[in-house]
């Protein structure tokens, strides 16, 4: 008896924890993500009070076409000052006070110099790849906090998509939302990219051929063993597309690699059952 009610006080004091280190996740991100959006938000409002200081217009003794240019100067203004509101408006409501808002597209408004355009410009880059790094961990963590429920989560996280890291064919190592799904018999990877923090998207399909690794000990076709990406070990899963190239989803977790890898060999052995080869 003492041992099962030992047990039971073990995995209830885990359980908490594990509740308690979530929850300080969530927090952790959705501070990231606050940060993210007013940094875009100022440095919109600074793109927007520069355009609209500037003389689009050469003197009218030199160009008889200043009309034109007073009216692009107008239109370029009015844009940057669309983008700045939609960024302000998105950073409320990512939880960002309305008073810290404010105080930020005023500050960004009154920069003047390509020094502060440039500061502004890099803190918004920094945030942004902060936030990001935070919302893979978040997913991570989401995907192998539960252990019935494990396969059901991977399973949706491949289907509706999840924010990875991602080894493009070209080599370079991207943030993009990944999701596999079947279409029209073939398996299809969407990498989609995100633009002003959500409000434009863009995707590319890459059709899967074969999958490798799934983050076991020397995989073969190099998808395999480990990786590093901004200092961090990953785990890579290889996915072959037509002409020869690879792609590479990089997981910070082996067991949610192993399970991606399950799932799209899954579908590659459904594909061929429903549409067998001549």
């Amino acid at each position: 008896m003492r041992a099962i009610l030992r047990g039971f006080l073990l995995s209830a004091v885990s359980l908490t924890g594990s509740q308690r280190r979530r929850r300080r996740d969530e927090l952790r991100l959705h501070s990231a993500q606050a940060h993210a959006a007013v940094s875009v938000a100022q440095l919109a409002a600074a793109v927007a009070g520069m355009v609209s200081v500037c003389e689009l217009r050469q003197p009218a003794a030199r160009d008889g076409g200043s009309g034109g240019d007073r009216r692009m100067g107008a239109v370029l203004a009015s844009a940057a000052a669309l983008v700045a509101t939609v960024c302000a408006e998105a950073a409320e409501t990512g939880g960002a006070n309305r008073a810290r808002v404010a105080s930020a597209v005023r500050a960004g408004r009154e920069s003047r110099s390509p020094a502060e355009l440039l500061a502004l410009t890099a803190t918004a880059a920094t945030s942004l790849r902060g936030a990001a790094a935070l919302r893979i961990r978040a997913a991570d963590i989401r995907g192998i906090g539960g252990d019935g429920n494990f396969s059901v989560s991977i399973r949706a996280s491949i289907q509706k998509g999840t924010t990875l890291r991602v080894c493009l064919p070209c080599g370079r190592v991207r943030v993009r939302t990944a999701a596999i799904f079947l279409k029209g018999g073939t398996v299809v990877l969407r990498l989609g990219k995100k633009l002003l923090l959500g409000t434009f998207a863009t995707h590319k399909d890459y059709e899967v051929l074969a999958v490798s690794g799934g983050g076991g000990e020397g995989g073969g076709g190099g998808g395999g063993g480990e990786a590093a990406a901004d200092g961090r070990r990953l785990f890579p899963l290889s996915l072959s597309t037509p002409g020869g190239a690879t792609v590479q989803l990089l997981f910070e977790h082996q067991a949610h690699c192993k399970a991606w890898a399950a799932s799209v060999e899954g579908m590659l052995s459904e594909q061929k059952f429903k549409h067998p080869g001549p």
